[in-house]
C-alpha cells in the first residue's frame, strides 16, 4: 500500500525568497523531492493554507490518516497580498494540536526564526510549537525529509543543514511534479528559483536586521542545475520563473562572491546563465528580484554589462529591488545597512540607464524597486527627513522607480537587532512613521506610476486575480512586482485581458479591458 504524506504550504515571505500565490517557493518542491527519491511509489498531497480555510474537515481527514504532515510556514518581511493569506501563528498552533495522533513537522522561517505577523514586534519563537509538533526544524527541511525517510523519526536531526546542493539539486528535479497540485497551476503559478544562499556581507555581518548573514558564507548552485530545474518546472507547465532566492542577483557567479562584502559581477556568467535559462523554457516569464545598489554603484560597467545580459533573455517589467532601508547616515551606521544615499541615487541612474526602454507588454525592461524599514535603531525625525529628500531627489532627475516598498521592522532572534532593539523606537516615531508612508502613497507613488506607465498605456495579459462584492476586479500581468490593474466590473478568473491605463490609485492603476478574456495560458 502506498504510504501518503500531505504538504501543507502556510506561505513564506523571506529577504531572498517569496511563496505566497501566484509564487510558489522552493520548499514544498525540494520536500516532495526528498520524499519521492526515497519512495518514489509515495503519494504526497499538496494544499495551500486558503485551500484548507475553505474545507479543513477534508484536510484533517486526510491528514489523520497520513505518515507525516508538513507545515510550511515563516513571513519574515511581513506584506499586503492579493493572491492569498499567510498562515498565522494560531492557525500553526491549531493544526498541530488538532493532528496530535499524527506525526507533524514544522519547517520554514517558522521554525527557524519564528513567525510574526506585522513588523514592529520581536517574533513568536520557534521553541512555542515545540509542545503541538513532533518536530520543529530549524535546518533545511528537505535534508531532514530525507533522513527521516532513511532513518526514521527517531535519528532525524531537526538541526541538520546542507553543506552544498548535491543532494538539493537531485530533490528540485524530482520535486517538480508537485507544482501541478497548485491552485494557480494552469493559470499564473510563478516558481520561485534559487541560485545561492547566503549574503555576501556575511565577512561584515551584514545589516542588524537581516536572517541572510545567519547563513554564513554563501553557497552557490551549479547554474547548469538550476537550468536544468527550469527545464523540469517547464516540462511540467510552469509559464513563469522568478530567478529570486538569492540576496543579489548581479553577484551571482562572481569569483569574489563569499570572499568580499562588494564582489565585482561577472558579467559573461550572467548573460550565459540567462540565455541558459531562456533556451530551456522558451515561452516563459523570467524576472529576477534583489539587487545590491552597493555593487551596482561600485562597478558601473560591469554591472551596467550584467543587467544588458539579463535583458537580452528575460521578461519585461523586470524589478531589482534594492534595500536602501534608510537614507539617514546615523541609522546606517548603527544598523551596518547595505549602502549610502549616494550610492543608491547611483546604482538607480544605472538601472534606468540600462533599463527603462519599454518591453513589448507595455513595461519598461527592468527597473529599480526601493526598500524602507521603519523602526530601526537610531531614527529621529531626520530620518523621515532625508527618506523624502531621497525620493525627492529621483524625482528631480526624472529617474523611474518601479515600486517603492516600506514595512516595519521584525525582530528576529539570532540578528544583531534582537540585542539593541527596543519596542519604544517604534512608538517614538510612529506618527512619523505613520505620516510618512502616507505621504509615500499619495504623492510619490502616483508621480513615479505615471512616469512608468503613462495614462493611455496598454498592458498585456494582465491575468484576472480576483473580483469583490463591489464590482471591482483585480488583475496582474506575471512578475516578480506585478503591478495591480483596478477594474470595474465582475471579472473572475481565468480571464487574461489587454487593459489600457487611465488612473492612478496609491500603489495601483485603474485600467480598462481592450480585449475579451482569454482562458489559462498553460501555465
Amino acid at each position: 500500500m502506498r504510504e501518503k504524506f500531505v504538504i501543507l504550504d502556510g506561505y513564506t515571505d523571506e529577504p531572498a525568497g517569496l511563496g505566497v500565490p501566484p509564487f510558489i517557493d522552493v520548499y514544498p518542491r525540494y520536500i516532495a523531492g526528498a520524499i519521492w527519491s526515497s519512495d518514489p511509489e509515495a503519494k504526497i498531497l499538496y494544499y495551500t493554507i486558503d485551500e484548507v480555510r475553505k474545507n479543513f474537515s477534508d484536510f484533517f481527514k486526510i491528514s489523520s490518516s497520513s505518515r507525516m504532515v508538513i507545515v510550511i510556514a515563516g513571513v519574515v518581511v511581513p506584506g499586503k497580498y492579493l493572491g492569498g493569506i499567510p498562515i498565522t501563528p494560531e492557525e500553526v498552533e491549531r493544526i498541530g494540536r488538532m493532528l496530535n495522533d499524527t506525526f507533524t513537522v514544522l519547517v520554514g522561517p517558522a521554525a527557524r526564526f519564528g513567525m510574526g505577523e506585522i513588523g514592529g514586534k520581536p517574533v513568536i519563537p520557534p521553541q512555542t510549537f515545540k509542545k503541538v509538533y513532533g518536530a520543529v526544524v530549524n535546518g533545511d527541511p528537505e535534508i531532514y525529509v530525507s533522513e527521516y525517510m532513511k532513518y526514521g523519526e527517531e535519528k532525524a536531526e531537526e538541526w541538520i543543514k546542507r553543506e552544498d546542493y548535491s543532494d538539493t539539486d537531485k530533490f528540485a528535479i524530482t520535486g517538480a511534479k508537485i507544482v501541478r497540485q497548485h491552485p494557480n497551476y494552469g493559470y499564473n503559478l510563478t516558481a520561485e528559483i534559487e541560485t545561492y544562499r547566503g549574503c555576501s556581507r556575511w565577512i561584515v555581518g551584514g545589516c542588524s536586521f537581516c536572517i541572510e548573514p545567519l547563513y554564513g558564507k554563501p553557497v552557490s548552485r551549479n547554474p547548469l542545475k538550476v537550468v536544468e530545474e527550469v527545464a523540469t518546472l517547464y516540462a511540467q507547465g510552469v509559464r513563469s520563473f522568478r530567478i529570486g532566492r538569492q540576496p543579489d542577483i548581479i553577484s551571482y557567479g562572481s569569483k569574489d562572491l563569499g570572499r568580499k562584502e562588494v564582489p565585482e559581477p561577472n558579467p559573461e556568467f550572467l548573460e550565459s546563465f540567462f540565455m541558459l535559462v531562456r533556451s530551456s523554457a522558451p515561452q516563459a516569464n523570467i524576472h529576477v528580484d534583489n539587487a545590491n545598489p552597493a555593487v551596482i554603484s561600485s562597478y558601473p560597467e560591469k554591472a551596467k554589462r550584467s543587467i544588458e545580459g539579463i535583458i537580452k533573455y528575460h521578461s519585461p517589467g523586470d524589478v531589482l529591488a534594492f534595500g536602501l532601508e534608510s537614507a539617514d547616515e546615523k541609522v546606517v551606521k548603527l544598523n551596518n545597512l547595505n549602502a549610502s544615499f549616494e550610492d543608491v541615487i547611483k546604482a538607480v541612474e544605472i538601472v534606468n540607464e540600462v533599463g527603462k526602454a519599454v518591453g513589448n507588454n507595455g513595461l519598461p525592461h527592468i527597473l529599480p524597486g526601493i526598500n524602507f524599514v521603519l523602526g530601526l535603531p537610531g531614527e529621529s525625525s531626520r530620518t523621515y527627513e532625508k527618506n523624502l529628500e531621497f525620493l525627492d531627489e529621483l524625482l528631480k532627475r526624472e529617474l523611474l522607480v518601479r515600486r517603492i516598498n516600506i514595512r516595519k521592522v521584525l525582530v528576529l532572534p539570532n540578528t544583531k537587532l534582537q540585542l539593541i532593539w527596543k519596542e519604544s523606537l517604534l512608538e517614538r516615531n510612529k506618527y512619523r512613521a505613520k505620516r510618512f508612508t502616507w505621504v509615500v502613497r499619495h504623492k510619490y507613488d502616483p508621480a513615479f506610476l505615471k512616469r512608468v506607465v503613462p495614462p493611455g498605456t496598454i498592458l498585456k495579459r494582465a491575468y484576472v486575480e480576483m473580483a469583490t462584492n463591489d464590482g471591482i476586479s483585480y488583475a496582474r500581468q506575471l512578475g516578480s512586482y506585478p503591478l495591480t490593474i483596478e477594474l470595474k466590473g465582475f471579472f473572475t478568473p481565468p480571464c487574461i485581458l489587454d487593459v489600457r491605463v487611465v488612473g492612478y490609485k496609491g500603489r495601483s492603476v485603474k485600467g480598462i479591458p481592450v480585449s475579451s478574456c482569454l482562458g489559462s495560458n498553460g501555465a
